[in-house]
């Protein structure tokens, strides 16, 4: 394979992660038809939650998905990913026409939901380590955050799509929005993308630079000498000529000592690249090490609270005295988070080339802080649009930027060649967290909800629960720094 060839399959691969993660991101866009959802079964609010849970929970089985990659390949994973989603989605269609009967079995969507949502894991798992693998790993930040930055605008674009052209006009009564159709879509979406996966894409193998490249031209540079040696032995040139010869023996010598120079700095590269990340741990070597645990816990805390946010941002608004669209928060919100996933694994790679000396687990502080940061405004202006509106963005850039930085400290702590099954581990604590903050989230907003009622109005319906949360991301943000001191001694 030349190199254009490989230039050009390696853009296709990226191009088919990009939608295979645009696929990915339908879970994030729950909250587009979530109240019309809960209208056309009559849900209530745990039971919403349930739904949303699983769909998360699904996501928390990257580990799966990364051991079939690991195990039987691009190709394998991406047929399960085929019949999973197709399967999940065209049943969900199922239960919107058969409305009475899956009103009084939620569990049965919540199964659906989960088939759907672990479906597209087994398509973007292999993504993400096919394309991290065929550019250089000094790279992955960038790769990382190219790819999550399509899976933090795809839900605003499939809000955006749902608004335009599902809703029909009853924004006052979600019941009657085309939900049926809108899951059609997503069946035919999925198989589209699942199959172009399993025929496009594919790992590009690289050039090898070996020490074979300075051996041989060191060799030849004797050759020459040789040669030139012999030649004056048997016919001993006159002045003229051998200063010539002598001149054109060191414009050669000079010309080989920049070729054998260029070729020692590339294999310098990568040998320094490889011993930056000779550390290869499987995921039972790294469940041994320290560092995993206090991940673990970092993303069971940030990961869920971001979750959490991300399903219930209409529930919280539609408890406040504000009125706003609710698409204002559903697009607004993937359009952040889509920044901080980009910027989020660009500026990493660029702190690292620059100041390869600096704690990696130190790029987790930004999206812990935020975190904090959200939530205490959320507790204490959850009724103003202003407080609203500042907090979602604050929770958006922080989820956003987690989402990719986890990924490359998991890169950097426990190496890249079991990345797949590595950060697939460590997010089960995102679907972990997910589940338990969806739980307290829903305890606290029922808890002030009128009796025999499914809504609730006023402050007190979340304030408990983002107080609680507040306090939770500041142990988080402890922990990460307990992390960089161990990393550093």
């Amino acid at each position: 394979m030349n190199s254009k060839h490989r230039q050009v399959q390696k853009c296709v691969s990226l191009s088919i992660g990009l939608l295979c993660w645009f696929l990915g991101g339908i879970v994030f866009g729950f909250n587009a038809y979530a109240i019309s959802l809960k209208e056309t079964f009559n849900y209530t609010q745990t039971e919403l939650d349930y739904i949303a849970s699983s769909g998360d929970f699904g996501l928390s089985l990257n580990f799966l998905a990364g051991v079939a990659f690991d195990k039987f390949g691009t190709r394998v994973s991406c047929t399960i990913s085929f019949i999973l989603t197709a399967t999940g989605f065209t049943l969900m269609w199922m239960a919107t026409t058969f409305r009475i009967y899956f009103s009084s079995k939620f569990w049965l969507f919540c199964i659906f939901y989960f088939l759907a949502s672990t479906g597209t894991l087994f398509v973007f798992v292999p993504s993400m380590v096919v394309n991290c693998m065929n550019f250089d790993i000094k790279h992955s930040g960038k790769i990382l955050g190219f790819l999550n930055t399509m899976f933090g605008a795809s839900p605003a674009i499939y809000s955006a799509i749902y608004e335009g052209f599902f809703v029909q006009g009853h924004i006052t009564d979600p019941g009657n929005q085309k939900l049926g159709e809108f899951m059609i879509m997503l069946a035919v979406i999925s198989t589209f993308i699942t199959l172009s996966a399993i025929l496009m894409l594919k790992i590009v193998p690289e050039d090898t630079i070996d020490y074979e490249e300075i051996d041989t031209s060191r060799l030849a540079d004797k050759e020459n000498v040789k040669d030139i040696t012999e030649y004056d032995e048997i016919d001993p040139p006159r002045a003229t000529d051998k200063e010539n010869d002598k001149h054109l023996y060191n414009i050669n010598t000079v010309k080989k000592d920049e070729e054998t120079n260029n070729t020692t700095e590339r294999i310098r590269e990568k040998t320094a690249t490889a011993q930056s990340f000779q550390m290869e741990m499987t995921f039972w070597q790294m469940m041994k090490t320290t560092q995993f645990y206090y991940i673990f816990i970092i993303c069971i805390i940030i990961g869920g609270l971001g979750g959490s946010f991300t399903n219930n941002i209409t529930t919280v608004l539609q408890s406040s005295v504000v009125e706003m669209k609710p698409i204002t928060f559903t697009v607004a919100i993937p359009f952040f988070a889509s920044m901080a996933r980009f910027f989020g694994g660009a500026i990493p790679d660029f702190i690292f080339e620059r100041w390869p000396h600096i704690p990696k687990a130190s790029i987790l502080l930004f999206p812990c802080l935020m975190t904090c940061s959200s939530h205490i405004v959320f507790s204490f202006f959850n009724q103003n649009s202003i407080g609203l509106i500042f907090a979602s963005i604050m929770a958006a850039l922080a989820y956003g930027a987690f989402y990719v930085q986890i990924s490359v400290v998991i890169i950097h702590f426990f190496g890249l060649k079991y990345f797949g099954q590595n950060n697939g581990l460590v997010l089960v604590s995102h679907g972990i967290g997910i589940v338990l903050f969806q739980k307290l989230f829903a305890m606290n907003y029922e808890s002030y909800s009128p009796t025999g009622s499914n809504y609730c109005y006023g402050d007190m319906c979340t304030k408990w629960y983002f107080a609680l949360a507040s306090m939770l991301s500041l142990c988080a943000m402890f922990l990460n720094v307990c992390l960089m001191k161990f990393e550093r001694y």
